[in-house]
């Protein structure tokens, strides 16, 4: 009798019957409690009402017909209290399955990407306006996969920047460049040289590229849903960059300012335009990414080349010192020569000639070639892996969803089919 009511008291051995949720997962079961379950009552094993249409009466317990792998880190994922981990053998296709049919919500799917090494560029979590004319423009101009007519404004906008850019290539060409008259020691532009400018066919060329990106930037910037993550969006950034310049030369041209170097540098900003293309390359954008990931390696490869500069080039200095036939005057000026050395580079600008420097600058060289090796290794290993995930793996699983589409498509027909011979024979 002791042992009895201590069986009935001790946790262990206490049943947990009315408590227990039994879960068929393709013919596999798995026993779990509601209390885990209702740790997250957003989701669809979470809440009791959602999960209700997949109990089955008979055997008293609930059916699915989904991936098992796939179902033991959801699983987990209640029983951790939010820990998710995708199983090595489930392609990440069907693991983005799994979560979106169990419901677990946006935020755990953008984690477990982002944890994986996927860059959000696909279409999962955009954000749409409300109106449905706004939510058309928006898809329009900056969604260029959602329609053939806007893939056709992309390459348009493409276009575009490329000739944008070619032709502030040409307008560095001497024979092309405006005329200038010196004066003393400031060099103006004339007002008639500003005003023969601004009739000229590269002006005009300038004026048309320029209206085109600010008409561009204006309309998703209007028909945006959230103004917030627009501005602070670094492709966003970049267009109004290669924007802003064209106007401030007007406003200087009108205002008469005679600034030389005000105008190098926007004309300099005007180089932005090349990195537009990026928002339309999923493959830049994955370079990009790529050199963020690779941050940590590519600061220790600034690190050890600061460290191999000062050290050859102290070395070089004083080895060097108080001869009159060198070009090591001082440590700091020896640092360019240790850098093209290091590099690789070697333009011959500045060489030792003292025999044990030449010695200490051909070791510069070769430490330099397998410290420059050794990120690049990682740099390319993460590039390849962020452009299988982000390129090859999103074309196969458009491809999976083509398919079954189809196969969906040809069951539905046969089923059609098959109720109307059915109906034939009944009459």
């Amino acid at each position: 009798m002791e042992m009895n009511s201590t069986a009935e008291n001790d946790p262990v051995f206490n049943p947990i019957s009315d408590d227990r949720v039994v879960i068929n997962v393709s013919g596999m079961i798995f026993e779990t409690r509601k209390n885990t379950l209702s740790c997250f009552p957003q989701t669809l094993l979470g809440n009791e009402e959602k999960r209700r249409q997949f109990y089955v009466a008979e055997l008293d317990e609930y059916f699915f017909n989904r991936n098992r792998a796939a179902f033991e880190a959801i699983l987990y994922y209640y029983q951790s209290r939010g820990r998710l981990k995708r199983p090595v053998d489930v392609p990440m296709c069907i693991f983005k399955r799994e979560i979106e049919f169990f419901q677990l919500g946006d935020d755990v799917l953008s984690d477990i990407r982002m944890k994986e090494g996927y860059i959000t560029l696909h279409t999962e979590n955009r954000e749409y306006p409300k109106n449905k004319l706004q939510r058309m423009i928006w898809e329009l101009f900056d969604q260029p996969d959602t329609s053939t007519l806007a893939s056709f404004l992309a390459i348009f906008s493409v276009v575009i920047i490329l000739l944008a850019i070619v032709l502030s290539i040409l307008e560095t060409v001497p024979s092309i460049k405006p005329k200038k008259i010196t004066s003393g020691n400031t060099t103006n532009f004339t007002t008639a040289e500003i005003s023969t400018g601004i009739r000229s066919t590269w002006f005009l060329s300038e004026l048309a590229f320029n209206a085109w990106f600010t008409f561009e930037y204006l309309v998703r910037l209007i028909t945006c849903p959230n103004k917030f993550q627009f501005f602070t969006s670094l492709l966003n950034f970049i267009d109004l960059a290669a924007i802003a310049p064209f106007y401030i030369m007007l406003l200087l041209d009108s205002s008469k300012t005679t600034s030389v170097s005000v105008l190098r540098i926007l004309r300099i900003v005007r180089v932005f335009r090349i990195f537009k293309l990026s928002r339309y390359s999923k493959s830049l954008q994955i370079i990009g990414y790529c050199v963020l990931e690779s941050v940590r390696e590519l600061g220790l490869l600034i690190l050890c080349l600061f460290f191999s500069v000062v050290v050859s080039a102290s070395l070089l200095y004083y080895i060097e010192l108080g001869s009159t036939n060198t070009d090591f005057i001082s440590v700091p000026a020896t640092f360019w020569f240790s850098l093209q050395t290091i590099t690789t580079i070697g333009y011959g600008d500045m060489v030792p000639h003292d025999p044990f420097a030449k010695l200490v600058s051909a070791a510069c060289a070769i430490f330099g070639a397998v410290t420059l090796a050794l990120p690049v290794l990682t740099f390319v290993s993460n590039f390849n892996t962020l452009y299988y995930k982000n390129v090859m793996e999103v074309k196969e699983e458009n491809h999976i969803e083509k398919r079954e589409t189809s196969e969906t498509s040809e069951i539905e027909i046969e089923s059609l089919l098959s109720t109307n011979e059915e109906r034939r024979e009944e009459k």
